[in-house]
């Protein structure tokens, strides 16, 4: 082939390779964006699994929890068992949680009682029995929100998360202070029902920075502080739970309760 034919022939191909990569670059970025959001939505796969993945909070503690009823396909409830303790009286008490495409449903049964306390999203609380009375309800709520699947699931209600603090020392640290450290994030409730809207609007939840799980629960209930402490996280068939909750209020207990046997049942 003469040269003067040659000399256009590469010319042409140089262009055309340099078109390909000019228009392939973008494709390839575009490509590596949805599988990166792809990969965080199908980390919390289920109902609403597009929503879930709108939390950045949300989607670290559920991972750290590792719940099948966060990111299954058809998401499995949780039944909790375990023993209720109130100033000298312990009674056994069964919760179940299942998640629902607007939040969750939760289910109390408490040994001596018959009628059942419920909650959800649509129809606030309630018990099997008709009214539910103020101890009932603030009983049920305690339960309901102190944890780690309404800090995940409350964004399906379009709650609103702000992340408050980072790297939070006690008030009454050392300058040498070495120990645990908190995000504290705050969860806004939306509900506008004054009958169906919790009794504290707000809670503040704070998360260990080296275990990424919930150790402390702030909200306030008709004036008064009520904190959740939860301890000791175990873990069951890979999720993970706290075996103890401690409620207090200006350094009072107001009651406890410890987690003795955890299982699963399909929705």
């Amino acid at each position: 082939m003469s040269p003067k034919l040659l000399m256009p022939g590469l010319l042409s191909a140089a262009l055309g390779t340099a078109m390909f990569i000019a228009y392939a670059r973008p494709a390839l970025h575009a490509f590596h964006e949805q599988d990166v959001t792809q990969s965080v939505v199908t980390s919390v796969t289920g109902p609403e699994s597009a929503n879930l993945a709108m939390q950045p909070e949300a989607v670290k503690l559920s991972r750290r929890v590792r719940g099948e009823r966060f990111n299954a396909t058809k998401p499995r409830s949780v039944i909790l068992q375990g023993v209720l303790t109130t100033g000298t009286e312990h009674r056994t008490l069964q919760i179940k949680r299942s998640q629902t495409e607007s939040g969750e449903q939760v289910e109390i049964v408490l040994a001596g009682v018959d009628a059942a306390l419920r909650w959800d999203a649509t129809s606030g609380p309630r018990s099997s029995a008709g009214a539910i009375d103020f101890s009932d309800r603030a009983l049920l709520e305690r339960f309901t929100f102190d944890g780690a699947d309404e800090f995940i699931l409350a964004q399906l209600r379009g709650a609103s998360y702000s992340v408050v603090a980072r790297n939070v020392r006690p008030d009454d640290a050392a300058d040498d202070y070495s120990g645990a450290l908190w995000d504290v994030v705050r969860i806004d409730d939306p509900e506008p029902d004054q009958q169906k809207k919790p009794l504290s609007a707000w809670r503040l939840y704070y998360i260990n920075t080296k275990t990424g799980l919930l150790d402390r629960i702030v909200c306030d209930s008709q004036g008064d502080r009520i904190e959740a402490n939860l301890s000791n996280w175990i873990d069951q068939s890979g999720e993970k739970f706290p075996s103890a909750i401690t409620w207090t209020s200006q350094g009072r207990t107001l009651m406890s309760f410890n987690l003795t046997n955890v299982s699963y049942l399909a929705q």
